[in-house]
This record gives C-alpha cells, sequence and structure tokens, in this order.
C-alpha cells in the first residue's frame, strides 16, 4: 500500500528538525520582557526554569532575574554535621514517594537563581517522627546579614472523643512527645546560609508529618489553654460544658471542624497544642514566645494541602 506524500514528510526526521529551528528562531525574536513574563507565570515550576536556564545564555540571564522560588528537599541528618557538601547520602527517608532536589544542588540553584528575594523551602516529611506535626521557619534577612527566626509549630498531642451520652473522660493525651523536627529545620538552615544569594530578604522553611491524621476535626490550642480544658474535664462531666469552651474563640486558637459533625452530636477531634518562638540567629540566642493567630495556623495547614 503506498503512503500519501504528506504521511512520507511526516516521518521525515529532516522536516522535524527544521521545524524545531524554526520554532527557536521565532522564540528568539520574543523581547525579553515577554519571555520573562512567560517565566514568572512557571515560578512555582522550579524543574523547568533550571531547564531553561541551560538553554542559552540570554535564558540564563533571564531565569536569574526571578525572585522567588519554592524548593522541596529531603529532611537532613543532624549526624551529618562535617560541612561536606559533597555527599547527599545523610539524609532521613521520605515517607512519601515523589521527586526531590538533593542538597549537594542547593549551591549551584543558588547560583541560578541569584537575585532572590524570597525562598521557601519544603522538607519532606519522614516516618522516623513520632508525633504529627506542621511547623514553619520564617527567617528574615536584615542589614550586615542579620537574620531574626520566627518558628511556629503545633504538634498532636491527643484525641478528644466523646458523645452526649458517654460518662467516659473524653481527653486522651500522649506521652512525651518529639520536636526533633524543629531542630532538623534549624539544622537545615545553617547548611543553607553560606550559600543563599546577597539579594535574599526572606527564608520560609516548611515542615510536616500529617500523615494517619485522619478525617477528625482538629483543635488548635496553647499550652495554658490546654491546661485549662483539662482542669474543665476533671470538674464537670457535662458535654454541653465542653463544647461551649470549645466554641470559645478566647480558649482554642482554631478548630477545623470535622464536615461530617455539623450538629455536634459527637466529639472526635485530634488535639494539637501551638508553640510560637521569636529568636535571633546567633550562637546564645534568647527566646520570646509569639501569639499564634488563627490565620497563621490556616496558612499553615494550607501549605500542605
Amino acid at each position: 500500500m503506498r503512503r500519501s506524500k504528506s504521511a512520507k514528510q511526516s516521518h521525515n526526521p529532516n522536516i522535524t528538525v527544521r521545524r524545531s529551528e524554526r520554532l527557536a528562531d521565532n522564540f528568539k525574536k520574543l523581547p525579553d520582557d515577554l519571555i520573562l513574563k512567560i517565566l514568572f507565570k512557571i515560578q512555582d515550576d522550579t524543574k523547568t526554569l533550571i531547564r531553561c536556564s541551560t538553554v542559552c545564555k540570554n535564558l540564563h540571564s533571564l531565569v536569574s532575574k526571578i525572585d522567588t522560588v519554592s524548593l522541596k528537599f529531603l529532611c537532613p541528618n543532624e549526624g551529618d554535621d562535617d560541612d561536606d557538601d559533597d555527599d547527599d547520602d545523610d539524609v532521613l527517608l521520605c515517607s512519601q514517594s515523589h521527586h526531590h532536589i538533593p542538597q549537594v544542588a542547593f549551591p549551584a540553584l543558588m547560583k541560578v537563581f541569584a537575585n532572590l528575594n524570597f525562598l521557601e523551602i519544603k522538607l519532606c516529611s519522614f516516618p522516623s517522627s513520632s508525633n504529627l506535626h506542621v511547623s514553619r521557619l520564617n527567617c528574615m534577612i536584615g542589614d550586615c546579614d542579620s537574620i531574626h527566626c520566627e518558628l511556629i509549630f503545633a504538634i498532636q498531642v491527643g484525641v478528644l472523643s466523646s458523645t452526649r451520652r458517654s460518662r467516659n473522660i473524653p481527653l486522651k493525651l500522649n506521652g512525651k512527645f518529639d520536636t526533633s523536627f524543629a531542630e532538623t529545620m534549624m539544622f537545615f538552615l545553617k547548611k543553607m546560609v553560606p550559600h543563599w544569594p546577597k539579594t535574599l530578604k526572606k527564608v520560609v522553611i516548611l515542615s510536616a508529618n500529617m500523615q494517619g491524621s485522619g478525617s477528625r476535626g482538629k483543635v488548635f490550642i496553647g499550652e495554658e489553654e490546654l491546661d485549662n480544658f483539662v482542669d474543665l474535664i476533671s470538674t464537670s462531666m457535662v458535654y454541653e460544658s465542653w463544647l461551649n469552651w470549645l466554641n470559645n474563640p478566647k480558649n482554642v486558637t482554631y478548630w477545623r471542624k470535622d464536615a461530617q459533625n455539623d450538629e455536634h452530636s459527637w466529639l472526635r477531634e485530634n488535639v494539637w497544642i501551638l508553640y510560637g518562638l521569636g529568636f535571633p540567629w546567633v550562637k546564645d540566642r534568647v527566646t520570646t514566645d509569639i501569639v499564634v493567630m488563627e490565620s497563621v495556623v490556616k496558612e499553615l495547614l494550607g501549605a500542605f494541602e
């Protein structure tokens, strides 16, 4: 059976090459301002930006003008404190299967994005953490490379489960909880500081382990307020009193309620304790407490959904 002329042309590799050359020529004719607008549209796709930077010197120069980038890394192992950037084996395994940027690539990435103002880093969760948590480390970079940090995190510390007819103690708290994720974030920051560009003004490092939290509601509460709620339960076994206390915004920072329990015929909530700390990036740092607002908790949860 004889193929048509158009069918033969479509299988001709020379024609494909010529088409690619024409497309490349047309792209070169685009003004830099337009190309830069296109690059800013895909600034969340770091992998594509890096590929673009390797095409030609002009694209490399334009990619370097991107001022906001989000990167995803595996959590570093704090046992590797020898500042050896040639070895990326000392990392904690991720609990999910997806692409990660090798830590050894960070210095080269900062050379590509040489004019960054804002850098977001997501550290993937690791199964060794015994507690569910969400955390955010904000680093504001001032004059003379001074760094002020704000660490906000929430840890699941117990389960609140009861019904209107139940007479059992509704709150079951865990024992000691693990905060090693906070130390890991600080360790990661220490390794990144020498490599980031002078233009950088803010760095946000995010970490979370939300696996197994299920469809329960989530109550985010301060340490002192949690103690008050425990006292309430010990003195009153009235379901409505617990419900009224939880619905009071003076007691609870944020209550993400179970969508299937609008009428509150039962309580089935995970209890998360909130902490907020502010401190300068110095050796002998003194921390100060930060009041964590509802909007901050929502923003933190939204980063991992």
